[in-house]
């Protein structure tokens, strides 16, 4: 073969794997809960994090106008205030565990690009007892 094309073949072969790596270090993300957040603190800020907690009722306020909201989320003592510009899931004030997607910011606050609420335990208690009649 020519050097020409073996060169070429080369610098397309590095290309794609650098835009291989790259996109994959952008796109993963680290699962952490409210209290590894607070305990890592400055180490995860800037990083893409999946955050797991509770939501606090109390907190939630909504801005129709700009289509954003905030509230808090929680795990025992420790707490995160989060940002999300979006349409909110309808059932996030029901107090139940929230994932958020995204940065922790400068000041130690959450802003999420994505949210998603966990199943609430009533159902899992419900599924619990169709299996059990099933059985029968």
């Amino acid at each position: 073969m020519k050097p020409k094309i073996i060169l070429g073949v080369a610098v397309i072969v590095a290309a794609l794997i650098y835009l291989m790596v790259s996109s994959f270090r952008e796109s993963s993300v680290y699962y952490m809960t409210v209290a590894e957040i607070r305990e890592k603190g400055a180490t995860v800020r800037g990083e893409g994090l999946r955050v797991s907690g509770y939501v606090d009722p109390a907190t939630i306020q909504w801005d129709a106008q700009k289509i954003e909201v905030r509230f808090t989320m929680i795990e025992g003592p420790d707490s995160l205030h989060v940002y999300y510009k979006g349409v909110v899931p309808d059932q996030l004030a029901d107090a139940q565990g929230v994932l958020a997607e995204g940065k922790l910011l400068e000041d130690g606050s959450f802003n999420a690009t994505r949210l998603l609420l966990k199943c609430p335990s009533k159902y899992e208690a419900r599924l619990e007892e169709d299996k059990t009649a099933r059985a029968r």
